[in-house]
């Protein structure tokens, strides 16, 4: 049993390790899940924007003819931090799309919400 214990040890480090990005100093796949204070039906166009200070890290640009049906998601790797968020959402009688910003901070979690606000 003494012989097993450096490598119980080393695999629940490695596990640990794994599921925490490395303590933050390595990227982990999120998901980022948008949430929207508008009609999802009246949605035709939709670009979404990750922000980390001014670089920016994704973009994602999807039209609708019917409408968004559902939360849109983006998978990406991020390191813990503070992030912007950017969303520019064009509506079926608007002339103008409507663009909402909004930090948000990543830590150990995989999956993380961002609820939009009205500008």
């Amino acid at each position: 049993m003494k012989k097993r214990w450096p490598l119980l040890v080393m695999g629940v480090l490695g596990v640990v390790l794994w599921k925490t990005g490395f303590l933050g100093f390595a990227p982990q796949e999120r998901d980022l899940v948008w949430r929207f204070p508008v009609s999802y039906g009246e949605v035709r166009a939709l670009e979404l924007q990750v922000w980390d200070g001014e670089e920016l890290v994704k973009r994602q640009e999807t039209s609708w003819s019917a409408g968004l049906i559902g939360e849109p998601t983006i998978k990406l790797p991020l390191r813990s931090g503070t992030y912007r968020g950017t969303a520019i959402v064009s509506m079926l009688h608007a002339d103008k799309p409507v663009v909402f910003q909004r930090d948000f901070a990543t830590g150990n979690e995989d999956t993380v919400i961002i609820d939009m606000k009205r500008p």
